[in-house]
């Protein structure tokens, strides 16, 4: 089980614009084609994950833009999650904010959003293929509309290696904020009847001291925890941070 995040990019514009009934019609992955990281989706390798966290099931995925897991980059919850033939389709539907009447909902008519993105952690995967790595089963958490996929790799494994110590120390006294923030927001309730947003804060925070740490144990995925238990691993994450910027 690979527990970082991870990002696909896939450049195909709406498949569908209703103006009607005000909804989206999106493909944010593809599956049976190696990509140029050199992995491929199973056929299934989002069924369990659309069963358990889909529409009919947790609904605990997001359509997003760039990928910025706050509610000001959120779009909304998928009403519809399914593969049609080589695709993972979503549908969105249109939600009365400013980021989908100024933004998003005018560019998605114009057909000017081209791309889309997927985040998701691996789970099962199978690498005796010298050509490709198979992915057989993910942790889907969200998908969005992004202007250019370049990168497809999270940008905290991609960056963090090559920086020296004053932009790390920035790096991790950031996340050292925000999980402070994160730690206000479990207090006030704020994540009580929907922990998804937050779970997905976790992973990238996880994501993050496992680049610093190259020593650093994976930790395990955050699947069905509760507010409490996720406050908890918020102190630990933020006491090995810490401990980073000792050493």
């Amino acid at each position: 089980m690979d527990a970082v995040l991870q990002r696909k990019f896939l450049n195909q514009k709406a498949l569908d614009v209703d103006t009607t009934g005000k909804r989206v019609k999106i493909a944010i992955a593809e599956m049976e084609s190696v990509d140029s990281d050199g992995d491929m989706f199973a056929p299934t390798a989002f069924d369990k994950t659309i069963a358990e966290r889909g529409p009919k099931g947790s609904n605990s995925i997001w359509h997003m833009t760039d990928h910025g897991w706050q509610l000001r980059s959120s779009l909304s919850k998928f009403s519809e999650l399914y593969v049609e033939g080589k695709y993972l389709v979503g549908v969105s539907p249109y939600r009365d904010t400013a980021l989908w009447r100024d933004t998003v909902w005018p560019l998605y008519e114009a057909g000017d959003i081209t791309e889309h993105s997927v985040g998701f952690m691996t789970i099962k995967d199978d690498r005796s293929n010298p050509n490709y790595r198979l992915i057989s089963e993910v942790f889907l958490l969200e998908g969005s509309a992004v202007c250019w996929g370049a990168n497809s790799n999270t940008p905290t494994m991609a960056v963090l290696k090559s920086w020296g110590s004053t932009q790390r120390k920035e790096y991790i006294d950031g996340f050292t904020k925000r999980i402070e923030r994160l730690i206000k927001g479990i207090d006030a309730g704020k994540f009580t009847d929907d922990t998804s947003l937050l779970k997905i804060h976790l992973k990238e925070i996880q994501a993050a001291f496992i680049a610093l740490n190259e020593d650093a144990t994976e930790p395990p995925v955050l699947i069905g925890t509760q507010p409490d238990h996720d406050a908890q691993l918020l102190l630990d994450i933020k006491s090995h941070f810490k401990e980073l910027l000792k050493n």
